[in-house]
């Protein structure tokens, strides 16, 4: 018996199982009458997109035949050949009805494509037969140049043969006359002396027999042939008996007479056959100059034709590329015209110059034939290849309209079977939605329903209502379950909210518990934060603090460079001048106590250096004992008065009668009083008063004031007077020397024994220095060894009064001797130096100012200032030749010196050498920026200071001179173009000379003199040190070694030093060339352009290397040549120069100079091009004009004369530019065959050029 279930019993997911199984059975019905739709509709897109493939296959493939014929790439022609195959094996998808046209358009369409590579690879067969039969028509006609450049040779060869062959028959004729003279002179005489018996004229006889026997001789050299060498041989047979016959003709008059007379008949008839026999070689050599003339007419004929030949040739290949790329009819006829025009050349050009035996075994008009009928067959290929071309678009055509025409039937088909699916899927669809309905309303009744109310009783659980009451929980489906589950969670929720309430209580206390613990934190935090806030701010403070001491060193370096310098300077060059010295000089005496002041200076300063590292890595010690301030004191005031009093100050000190003996470290104590009275009299001026005083300030402390009334200190400064690296005046133009430690190590000091320092300041009145240090105590002293020490190290007992002296820094360098002498005025001179070149020499050092004036006074007239503006002052008072300046100087410092002597008209030419301590190439750049000539780094050889200065006024004159010899011919301007042209020079010869100075000081000579003091040291056991001590083993390698290094050195110095000769010789060169304008003459001589170029380039290559210039050299292999060597080289240089500045502002790219030279129509031509900012259109009409300049700082002179010197040698100097920032070439054209015309002898001449009126003019 079957039995039903209700629907709320029965469970949900079987309910909806059901539903589904019906809407699974309605969509596989809609799925098998859909799937007859999709089949046809697949077979439809199947045929269209197969018909796509082969449509684009067909593109593709003209696509590939196009860019074949555009470019002749044979992988295209391959690629077109595989597309149009797939294509063909892609018409299987298609009806065979249908596809049986499409493949046979296919298949024309793949013949087209191979006709079309067979056309091409005649077309490039073809290319290559034309190519290789140029190539032997080339051959043939270098060939050809070839044979007729050997046979103008070959003609030039006879002619300077046939000119020493006239040469020498002329000379033999002279000799035949003289020998004929001569026998007519001998017979008249021996016939007198037959005669009248005359002794004389046997004696004349006799002279002229034995002068003609030389004269045989001379002839035997002209005259080689086998007939002339008999017939030479019977003459001196004859001369030589005539000439004995005539020595003993006064033993027997008649018979020595006769046979003297005989034998002088046989000279004649001899002399008569060579005369007959020269004139036969005369005919000969004028049949010879025939020859050599037709020969060289012929020669020049067959060069004529020959170039027409290669002309031809050449054009030849122009047409035929032209026709390759755009084959016409007239190109065809034009290519034959050109082929004709060949073969009738052919014929001629070989016979003309007979060089047959040398063609090819196949001759030119076999190359000309077959070049014919290559080019016969690539006409007719190019035809045939067109042809294809057209049949390939046809075919592709046709092709693509048939496959155009299968795919639109295909995507008809395809829409027909598309409509019937959605037709079936719309009745589906329909049936679908009714029992979707009916399912939906089942659900709604039975499942939705009971749920949303029992959604409806969880919420209010969930608001907190837990007296909702809950249906439907006799249910035997998943919802009755749901139900009872609700109702269980309602009675556990309501003993959770008991269980709450009981929580809520102790969370209260908990929470309280922590909100106390919060704000303790908090309080901690603010205060770590507040901690962190000031640690930030004092690192920041050290930070800047930091900067500041790093920059304080970088000027403390630089200041104590200055003051070790100097005094080194005055150690090495006295005793480098000693040492140079064959015999000791008379001063040597103040040149070794100079060196010796100077040593202690050092010796003084180098010791503050190290008290104050000492004092800075905190390795002080003390040592304190029981001494006498009163001595103490007095004893350095005294010494400390006689310094003072040579600076014109006066200097006091009182000390309390009360302080006696004090327990202090007796050598800082020391250091500290020398330290503030040296400060005192430093900043004192003349006239003014030091005041040393010693107080007792309590029962422990005492107070050590030195009181000035100097310049004083302003408010601001002081808070750097004690601080480390630190000078109030730190500057180039700083009045005093000194280091710039003093106040700092006395700072460290006194707070080492326990005291502190301070000071009192007002600007313009003087200052207060003070130091406050305790009286000590008995039991601080130390062993009774430290009073030894003190008593050596008493400046009173072991050093003499100099030495003590120069413990004192009074803020200038030298001693009381040299500073004596009056800065300003002339050293005295005797009156035979009137005349003398005169040197200032400006410096703020007593001593190095006294040194230098010894130095330069046996040459020049020195005068002497103490700072620029004194020396400025001196200038407008007295001539000065040239300017010896220091750097760091009061009031004016040398660069602004240097800076106002350039800046002004007067003074601008004279010269500048600026003597500084501080070296490296940032301060001889800034040096040489501000307008100095020169520029020495201390310290300095004697020797190089008087060659620089000679050089300096050397190069001063020559610029004098050339200024005077310009007014006097009235050429200013030529002048301006020689001070321009040795300025470009003089800056290598500058460059060359710093090198050079550069390397002497670095020289590793220098070990050779400690090498000798070695040796020295053991003269008298010098064999057993070398055996067996180890510095002696070591010796000879250490020699060798040296030897090799000094070697190599002096290799360098000797190469800069032929550069800078070279230089040298240049302007001296360049002056003489300007010089000799007045009479206009120029010196051609055979050089090598490549050496040429070079030398120019070497001249340049200091102001090349600074703005890292790249130089590219494209020069042809060209022999020596005839130019005027250095007009060349003024206009090489003068166009590097111009083509740096072009470079200066060039940013966006790597500057670039390139030179190229070569032959071209029977000139010289050279090019000078860079990438630098070009030349605006408007200026190219005006750059070569007198005067003309783009540039702030030009004078328009520079390329001025490089145009005059190119006229004058008779050629040109051009320029092109493409515009501003395009960069600009220079091209210079010298034509060589006048040149070559007026050479006199083969390697110089001088060569008149036009006046200088007419050049301007």
């Amino acid at each position: 018996m079957v039995t039903f279930q209700l629907a709320t019993d029965r469970p949900i997911a079987v309910r909806i199982g059901l539903a589904v199984a019906a809407l699974v059975f309605l969509m596989l019905a809609v799925s098998l009458v859909n799937l007859y739709g999709l089949r046809g509709m697949v077979r439809a897109v199947d045929s269209a997109s197969h018909s796509a493939e082969i449509l684009a296959s067909v593109n593709g493939a003209t696509g590939r035949v196009e860019n074949f014929i555009a470019t002749r790439d044979q992988e295209s022609l391959s690629q077109a050949e595989g597309m149009v195959a797939a294509a063909i094996a892609g018409l299987s998808a298609i009806p065979v009805a249908e596809a049986h046209s499409l493949k046979g358009s296919l298949e024309r369409l793949a013949a087209a494509i191979a006709a079309l590579r067979a056309a091409s690879l005649t077309m490039e067969g073809e290319t290559e037969n034309m190519t290789a039969h140029y190539g032997r028509m080339r051959e043939a006609t270098l060939l050809v140049e070839q044979g007729i450049a050997d046979g103008l040779k070959g003609v030039e060869s006879r002619a300077v043969e046939h000119e020493a062959r006239a040469g020498n028959i002329e000379s033999a004729h002279r000799i035949l006359d003289t020998l004929r003279n001569g026998e007519r002179i001998i017979t008249a005489n021996v016939a007198r002396v037959l005669v009248t018996g005359d002794g004389a004229a046997g004696t004349a006889a006799r002279s002229a027999g034995a002068a003609l026997q030389p004269v045989v001789e001379q002839l035997r050299e002209m005259m080689g042939a086998p007939q002339e060498r008999e017939a030479l041989g019977q003459l001196a047979t004859a001369l030589a008996a005539a000439s004995r016959a005539v020595e003993h003709l006064g033993e027997a008059p008649k018979l020595r007479g006769d046979e003297a007379l005989r034998h002088l008949a046989v000279v004649g008839d001899v002399v008569e056959r060579l005369e007959t026999m020269l004139a036969d070689v005369e005919g000969q050599v004028a049949h010879d100059a025939s020859d050599i003339q037709a020969a060289t007419g012929l020669l020049h004929n067959a060069a004529a034709l020959s170039k027409r030949f290669a002309e031809r040739v050449a054009t030849l290949e122009a047409q035929t590329l032209s026709f390759r790329l755009s084959p016409s009819t007239e190109i065809a006829s034009s290519v034959g015209a050109i082929l004709d025009e060949l073969s009738r050349l052919s014929r001629v050009l070989p016979s003309s110059v007979g060089l047959q035996a040398k063609a090819t075994p196949l001759t030119v008009s076999d190359q000309i034939a077959g070049y014919r009928a290559a080019f016969a067959r690539f006409h007719q290929a190019s035809n045939a290849l067109g042809g294809a071309r057209d049949q390939v678009r046809n075919e592709a055509r046709s092709a693509g309209l048939l496959v155009a025409r299968f795919a639109g039937q295909a995507r008809s088909d395809a829409v027909i079977h598309n409509d019937r699916s959605m037709l079936a899927t719309i009745l589906a669809g329909t049936v679908a939605i009714l029992l979707a309905g009916a399912i939906a309303w089942s659900t709604s009744r039975f499942v939705a329903q009971p749920i949303v109310a029992l959604a409806s009783v969880m919420r209010r659980l969930a608001a907190g209502d837990l007296n909702a009451e809950i249906a439907s929980a006799g249910r035997g489906d998943e919802i009755g379950i749901m139900t009872r589950a609700v109702r269980v969670f309602q009675e556990n929720a309501l003993r959770i909210r008991v269980l709450e309430a009981e929580a809520e209580a102790e969370r209260q206390q908990v929470q309280a518990s922590l909100e106390r613990m919060v704000a303790e934190r908090t309080d901690t935090l603010h205060q770590q934060t507040e901690v962190l806030e000031a640690q930030a701010v004092e690192l920041i403070q050290a930070r800047n603090q930091a900067e500041t001491a790093n920059q304080a060193k970088s000027d403390f370096v630089a200041t104590v460079s200055h003051e070790l310098r100097t005094p080194l300077t005055l150690i090495l060059a006295p005793l480098e001048q000693l040492s140079a010295a064959t015999t000791p000089p008379v001063d040597w005496r103040v040149q070794i106590e100079r060196a010796q002041r100077n040593a202690l200076r050092l010796m003084n300063r180098v010791n503050d250096i190290l008290d104050f590292s000492k004092a800075e890595a905190g390795k002080f010690e003390l040592c304190p004992t029981p001494i006498d301030l009163n001595t103490v004191v007095g004893v350095l005031a005294e010494d400390a008065a006689m310094v003072a009093e040579g600076k014109g100050c006066t200097l006091t000190c009182s000390i309390d009668p009360a302080l006696g003996t004090v327990f202090l470290d007796p050598r800082h104590f020391e250091k500290i009083l020398l330290n503030l009275v040296s400060n005192a009299i430093k900043f004192t001026p003349a006239g003014g008063t030091v005041h040393l005083a010693v107080t007792p300030m309590d029962g422990e402390r005492f107070e050590l004031a030195v009181q000035d009334s100097g310049i004083g200190i302003a408010p601001d400064k002081l808070p750097l007077l004690f601080q480390r690296f630190s000078q109030i005046d730190n500057s180039a133009t700083r009045h005093y020397s000194g280091t710039g430690i003093g106040l700092a190590l006395v700072k460290d000091l006194a707070e080492l024994m326990g005291g502190e320092v301070g000071v009192n300041s007002e600007p313009g009145r003087g200052s207060c220095f003070f130091v406050r240090l305790p009286l000590g105590a008995e039991q601080h002293t130390v062993p009774t060894e430290a009073s030894p020490m003190h008593e050596r190290s008493s400046p009173s007992t072991t050093s003499t009064i100099e030495q003590r002296h120069l413990r004192f820094d009074d803020g200038r360098q030298g001693s009381r001797n040299d500073r004596a002498s009056t800065p300003g005025t002339d050293d005295e001179q005797p009156p035979e130096h009137a005349l003398r070149s005169k040197v200032l020499v400006v410096d703020d050092s007593p001593e190095m100012l006294s040194y230098l004036s010894e130095l330069l006074h046996d040459d020049y007239t020195v005068a002497t200032a103490t700072d620029g503006e004194q020396a400025w002052a001196l200038l407008q008072l007295r001539p000065i030749d040239v300017v010896v300046s220091d750097v760091m100087m009061p009031k004016l410092d040398g660069f602004g010196l240097t800076a106002r002597i350039k800046a002004s008209a007067g003074f601008a030419h004279l010269p500048v050498i600026l003597v500084t301590a501080r070296g490296g190439s940032e301060a001889c750049i800034s040096g040489l920026e501000s307008g100095a000539d020169d520029y020495i780094a201390k310290p300095f050889s004697p020797l190089e200071l008087k060659a620089r200065v000679r050089a300096a006024l050397r190069m001063s004159q020559v610029q004098t001179e050339l200024h005077a010899k310009s007014r006097q011919a009235g050429m200013a301007e030529i002048a301006t173009t020689v001070l321009h042209n040795v300025g470009n020079v003089l800056n290598s010869v500058n460059v060359s000379a710093e090198l050079v100075s550069s390397q002497m000081r670095s020289s590793k000579a220098q070990g050779l003199g400690k090498v000798a003091q070695l040796m020295s040291e053991h003269v008298h056991d010098l064999s057993d040190f070398l055996t067996n001590d180890h510095k002696g083993k070591m010796l000879p390698d250490y020699l060798l070694k040296l030897a090799k290094v000094v070697t190599e050195e002096q290799e360098g110095i000797i190469e800069e030093l032929g550069q800078l000769t070279k230089g040298i010789d240049h302007i001296k060169t360049i002056v003489a060339a300007q010089q000799s304008y007045a009479v206009a003459v120029s010196i051609v001589e055979t050089v090598p352009v490549a050496a040429l170029i070079d030398d120019a380039l070497r001249m340049s290559a200091g102001l090349l290397a600074r703005r890292e210039v790249t130089v590219v050299k494209d020069l042809a292999d060209l022999p020596l040549l005839p130019l005027d060597r250095h007009r060349v080289l003024l206009i090489l240089v003068n166009l590097i120069n111009n083509a740096r500045q072009a470079l200066d502002s060039v940013v966006d790219r790597s500057p670039c100079v390139t030179f190229s030279a070569f032959l071209a129509d029977g000139a010289l031509r050279i090019t000078v091009a860079d990438n630098g900012n070009g030349i605006a259109p408007e200026h190219l009409k005006r750059i070569f004009s007198h005067g003309f300049t783009t540039r702030k700082d030009g004078h328009g002179f520079g390329l001025h004369s490089c145009a005059l010197a190119a006229q004058e040698m008779g050629g040109s100097l051009t320029v092109h530019s493409d515009g501003a920032g395009q960069g600009a070439t220079f091209t210079l054209d010298i034509p060589l065959d006048a040149s070559l015309s007026q050479r006199s002898t083969p390697n110089r001449h001088i060569q008149p050029v036009d006046d200088m009126s007419a050049t301007h003019e």
